[in-house]
């Protein structure tokens, strides 16, 4: 008789442990969904900033001015971005490398100043790109900047 009693005392025990444990693994879940967006984002913009600087490298600049390649290589960027950044959310320079110079926030290759194939150092195609994204849990809310930078060497070397 005291175990009848007994088992109607716990009925409620399973929808008192689910409304304490469903906010938490709510959060977890929200946090790894909204977490893996923004890893996502994250690897599309390195990606995109690395072909970037791949086919900045290897593209022929015109001999009035850089202007024009720096505006193609970005809007290769943005293209290669999947949508996810604008062509004017992209940092491209083509600079001689000094050991010094940190142009769009990148700094030199190590060695990239000092060539010991040339009498002078090679240039150097310099990107970077930042995008604010966000990573939402239940209770608070976080939005990081995710960034890539990359430098490569500069194949048809006019400057």
């Amino acid at each position: 008789m005291e175990d009848r009693r007994h088992r109607r005392d716990e009925r409620g025990n399973g929808l008192v442990e689910m409304a304490l444990v469903l906010p938490v693994a709510m959060c977890v879940l929200l946090g790894i969904l909204t977490g893996g967006q923004a890893y996502f984002q994250k690897i599309s913009l390195v990606d995109a900033a690395r072909e970037g600087a791949r086919y900045g490298a290897s593209l022929k600049i015109p001999t009035a001015n850089t202007n024009d390649w720096k505006a193609a290589v970005r809007n290769r960027v943005a293209s290669l971005s999947g949508g996810q950044i604008a062509a004017a959310d992209v940092c491209v320079d083509l600079v001689r490398p000094t050991g010094s110079n940190t142009a769009c926030g990148v700094s030199d290759p190590q060695g990239a100043s000092s060539d010991p194939t040339s009498a002078f150092p090679a240039s150097v195609v310099k990107i970077s790109v930042s995008k604010q994204t966000r990573i939402d849990f239940f209770f608070f809310t976080t939005n990081p900047t995710l960034t890539s930078k990359v430098a490569a060497r500069y194949e048809r070397d006019l400057l």
